[in-house]
């Protein structure tokens, strides 16, 4: 029977208790749609598909729960002395996989380079760039400054995995993407042309019961799926709810969970000035082209449904009162009318597809509708190492393209406002109007009162409309049935207690 609820033990789909058996000397074979773009450097990303590689090597100081509250990892406790001081204590006795001790200078030095140019214009510097310094109190002591009062600050560190500063220093970002030296469960011992070949480190503070994981690049959904009834893997991400049936039949374990995670077509106004979207009438007319809760019933199997705002459930700060525009193709027709486009126009879109259920059908269903009222687009799809390029660099050839908006790994409705906003390092939408609500959330620490806030925020965001708001996305996840104890829990997965039942 499908399992549905808000985080999961994939395990326990399938009726298996956690393994308390000795390690087995075997291999998990894990099937993604792409390997990280950036290798072994974690610093180019902090999202699926990448976590699946870089959750087995690296470890961050925090990770966020099921409750969407951080816990400690690296950290052992945490306090904010000050508005723009944080105090880290470190967990003691930990070692990287070269044998180098984990302590503060390594947390300093990471923190270091996210603060140089080049740190800040990485995905993870992007996010933490109101970092403004950090200082070792003592060996396991670290004090992080921000540039204002930042409430959120601990759970954003669950993005900035701890490196290794020795060999971080001698091989550089280049060098150490190719062999990066972490304190997780596994060391990587190879990249072949479409796979991560990652070994045990047994002698890591959460030694691993298996001895390797191997993550295989399988870009289309179908072919992930044939490998796993198939048994050429064992584990396979982001499928859609019209596989869940056939995997059930072939005793594949199923768990399908609400994603962290808004899909949107987000408009590229930056990049292209003279963009009909930079009218906000026609952004209007847009997100009322789109029947989004007939897309979610329909291509998502009712577990999604219509977005209306930039956050999900799961997150702090969600509004669960405010509805999503409502399906009126007339008044979309009449607001391109006004707008001067009564005769339609083209654009284009560029989309990254088979990593998120039924996503590609979804992009072109919200195609076809927008069609229907003169908004003709053309969906050119990319692989996601491109899309996060033009992403960083805001260099989009379209202007719409295909967007996630990702309240994880920090779970807080704020985090896709880093991106949709004018505070984006290299935005490709602006609008001032929301910037005072954005900074006043990071002024605000009493949680009641910064709810509201984000409240306030995710109205004006639906008035704004820096995006073409889809659908609320879904996780579907399939496991072999011998396999035990892994968890996938706010987009970070844990292999530690890993085992393969013969």
């Amino acid at each position: 029977m499908l399992k549905t609820w808000k985080t999961a033990t994939l395990a326990a789909v399938a009726g298996l208790a956690l393994a308390t058996a000795p390690a087995l000397a075997q291999t998990l074979r894990v099937g993604v749609w792409d390997l990280p773009p950036g290798k072994g450097n974690p610093f180019t990303g902090r999202s699926v598909p990448s976590i699946f590689v870089w959750d087995a090597v690296f470890d961050p100081l925090v990770r966020i729960g099921e409750d969407g509250s951080a816990e400690p990892v690296l950290a052992e406790s945490w306090e904010a002395v000050e508005p723009t001081r944080w105090r880290f204590n470190l967990k003691d006795g930990i070692a990287f996989s070269n044998g180098a001790p984990f302590n503060a200078d390594a947390v300093v030095a990471t923190i270091e380079y996210l603060m140089t140019e080049e740190g800040r214009a990485s995905s993870v510097g992007g996010e933490v760039r109101n970092i403004s310094g950090v200082e070792k109190v003592d060996d396991l002591t670290v004090d992080i400054l921000t540039s204002g009062p930042d409430p959120v600050l601990p759970n954003k560190l669950g993005l900035v995995y701890i490196v290794e500063p020795g060999a971080w220093a001698e091989l550089g970002p280049e060098g150490y993407a190719e062999t990066p030296v972490g304190t997780g469960s596994f060391e990587i011992s190879g990249w072949g042309a479409g796979d991560a070949q990652l070994v045990a480190n047994a002698d890591s503070w959460r030694a691993p019961s298996i001895e390797g994981v191997t993550v295989i690049e399988l870009p289309e959904r179908a072919a992930r799926l044939q490998a796993l009834l198939s048994g050429q893997i064992d584990v396979g991400f982001g499928f859609s709810p019209d596989n869940i049936a056939q995997m059930e039949g072939a005793g594949i374990g199923v768990v399908a969970t609400p994603a962290p995670q808004v899909m949107s077509l987000a408009f590229s106004t930056e990049a292209h000035p003279d963009s009909p979207f930079n009218d906000v009438r026609v952004r209007q007319a847009a997100n009322l082209a789109v029947n989004r809760d007939l897309i979610a019933e329909v291509l998502l199997g009712g577990l999604g449904k219509g977005a209306g705002q930039a956050g999900t459930p799961a997150a702090f700060g969600y509004d669960p009162s405010l509805p999503s525009y409502p399906y009126d193709p007339d008044q979309a027709r009449a607001l391109l009318a006004e707008a001067g486009y009564a005769d339609g126009f083209d654009v284009t879109a560029h989309v990254v597809v088979g990593s998120f259920p039924a996503d590609s059908e979804i992009y072109q269903q919200a195609a076809i509708d927008l069609g229907a009222v003169g908004i003709n687009v053309e969906l050119q799809q990319i692989r996601f190492p491109e899309w996060l390029d033009f992403f960083l660099k805001n260099t989009w050839p379209g202007e719409m393209f295909g967007s996630s908006w990702n309240t994880a790994p920090y779970m807080d409705t704020i985090r896709p406002y880093t991106y949709m906003t004018c505070a984006k390092r290299v935005p490709h939408f602006c609008d001032e109007s929301m910037t005072p609500l954005y900074d006043a959330t990071y002024a605000e620490f009493d949680p009641e009162a910064r709810g509201a806030l984000l409240r306030e925020l995710h109205a004006l965001t639906m008035e704004v409309l820096p995006a073409l708001f889809l659908v609320e996305q879904v996780d579907v996840t399939g496991v072999a049935s011998n396999v035990q104890g892994l968890t996938y829990i706010n987009r970070s997965v844990n292999y530690d207690n890993v085992t393969i039942s013969q």
